[in-house]
């Protein structure tokens, strides 16, 4: 079953975000256009031009799927909507990536065979893997609750703030999300594929 979201003042900030993030106010077919192919391209989710024209007012429509803001939201780095609210309740805070001061490292400027190190309080580490098909693949684990060959979804990586991982998939169980580094938030080094991607220390 579907869930709908009718008032739009209820992701009136989500649809401010998604333009400053494009940098483009959406006004015309062709805006919509552009902006359905980014979301794909970073989410690997499908959105229509139609939807996100009614989304934004440009054609008529009264309700909005939740799935929608979800895909919208994942775009800008975060698990879902209600991650995105959470975040930013009073809609006053900018949540566009390009405006984080931390390092941070986008799936965009990855390729299939690159690794993330990733470290977090107290002791927590892991190595990922970005696949071809654009999941990250769990490659080594330390004192964390992942394990070697789970994998998630992830459009961005940013120093010193929770990483939220959607569709998790931990050991063969239901897709799930996940978050990491939720008080400390998480470190990361960026191994490309023609660096050696070293190994984790579990030792105690």
């Amino acid at each position: 079953m579907c869930t709908f979201v009718s008032m739009k003042n209820e992701y009136r900030k989500l649809l401010k975000a998604i333009e400053q993030e494009t940098g483009c106010k959406m006004q015309t077919p062709k805006d919509f256009e552009r902006l359905a192919e980014k979301v794909e391209k970073r989410t690997k989710e499908h959105l229509s031009e139609s939807t996100l024209m009614r989304l934004w007012g440009y054609r008529p429509g009264v309700t909005t799927r939740q799935s929608t803001l979800d895909i919208l939201s994942r775009y800008l780095g975060y698990a879902d909507y209600v991650t995105f609210n959470s975040w930013s309740p009073d809609g006053t805070e900018e949540v566009q990536s390009d405006e984080v001061i931390a390092n941070h490292l986008r799936m965009e400027q990855l390729h299939a065979g690159d690794r993330i190190l990733l470290t977090w309080y107290p002791d927590r580490s892991c190595s990922v893997m970005l696949r071809e098909d654009g999941l990250f693949e769990v490659m080594e684990a330390c004192q964390t609750k992942l394990s070697v060959g789970d994998t998630f979804r992830c459009s961005i990586f940013i120093e010193g703030e929770p990483l939220y991982m959607s569709q998790l998939v931990h050991e063969g169980r239901s897709p799930m999300v996940f978050v990491a580094g939720k008080v400390n938030g998480i470190k990361f080094t960026y191994l490309p594929i023609d660096e050696d991607a070293g190994t984790t220390d579990c030792s105690a």
